[in-house]
């Protein structure tokens, strides 16, 4: 006989790990379905805003999700889902290796890495061009690199990189940082990181590997990485067979329980229209639980 589950939530990033803890401390019969546990959180480089833990790297913060869900016993399957179905009052949530049931959903997929117009990029793209993903900074001693971006990602990624690389050139579009600002002081105090402040990538140049790029001035850099982080978009690939209601920028649509505008689905994290916009961890935990509360509420009235 087929199992239904109670609740699946997709997505291992923090608002689905934390809905997975509520959840399954309700006493509901729940399954987190997710690629990569901790999601792009585990390429930050600190943590220091997430109340009792701080001073952590990102995959020092998701080992202690992971933890937590581990000691719960929340299942939790390494799997990519490529569809969701409604069947009647069924969900089916179809991955690589299975199809499974259920009666209520969490989407918790979050966001996916915004790409950039620069010319030749998706040649070099893992050759010297990358977008929003840690790296061992000692691959990268001596080197010459350089990040697009102004906010916390990006500011990060530079004072991580300066700890090991040669020169640093941090381009940003605008003529001011957005990053938060104990960032920013700290992005004074290492003398190889130049920012260059309303400027754009153009181009990125050289033979197999990544040479250089030219900016919108017209200058050419040497440099041997660029790193683009520009942001993130709503991953909504698979919500449209559901005909979840999105804004005009594609992130879902929540109520005050996180529901969606179907009966039975939920969504937490970045990928919601929730917490005023303000993509944190804490937001996205927030998210979570009371997502995971709206699916207690949902199954209990049926």
């Amino acid at each position: 006989m087929e199992k239904i589950h109670d609740l699946i939530i997709i997505g291992a990033g923090p608002a689905g790990i934390t809905a997975g803890i509520y959840a399954k401390n309700f006493g509901l019969d729940c399954l987190i379905v997710g690629e990569e546990a901790g999601g792009l959180l585990n390429g930050s480089y600190r943590v220091d805003n997430y109340p009792g833990v701080f001073d952590v790297t990102g995959e020092e913060l998701v080992k202690k999700f992971k933890a937590h869900q581990e000691y719960l016993e929340v299942p939790l399957k390494k799997e990519s889902v490529g569809e969701i179905k409604k069947d009647g009052e069924i969900f089916k949530v179809i991955t690589t290796n299975k199809e499974y049931s259920t009666k209520s959903l969490i989407l918790a997929f979050g966001t996916q890495v915004k790409k950039l117009k620069i010319k030749n990029s998706e040649k070099f793209e893992n050759r010297g061009v990358y977008y929003q993903s840690g790296h061992n900074v000692f691959l990268f001693r001596n080197k010459t690199i350089a990040i697009v971006g102004g906010a916390n990602s990006a500011v990060m990624k530079a004072i991580k990189f300066s700890e090991q690389a040669k020169k640093i050139y941090l381009i940003y579009r605008k003529d001011k940082l957005r990053a938060d600002k104990i960032w920013v002081d700290k992005l004074t105090k290492p003398e190889n990181v130049e920012v260059i402040y309303n400027t754009n990538v153009m181009e990125a140049g050289g033979q197999k590997e990544l040479e250089s790029i030219i900016l919108d001035n017209g200058e050419e850099l040497k440099i041997d990485s660029l790193f683009i982080e520009a942001g993130a978009m709503p991953n909504t690939v698979l919500i449209h067979e559901l005909d979840i209601k999105t804004n005009e920028l594609g992130y879902i649509e929540v109520n005050k329980c996180q529901g969606t505008n179907i009966e039975g689905v939920f969504a937490a994290g970045d990928i919601t229209t929730g917490s005023n916009g303000f993509r944190q961890i804490i937001t996205a935990c927030s998210e979570g639980a009371i997502a995971a509360l709206g699916a207690l509420n949902y199954l209990h009235k049926k």
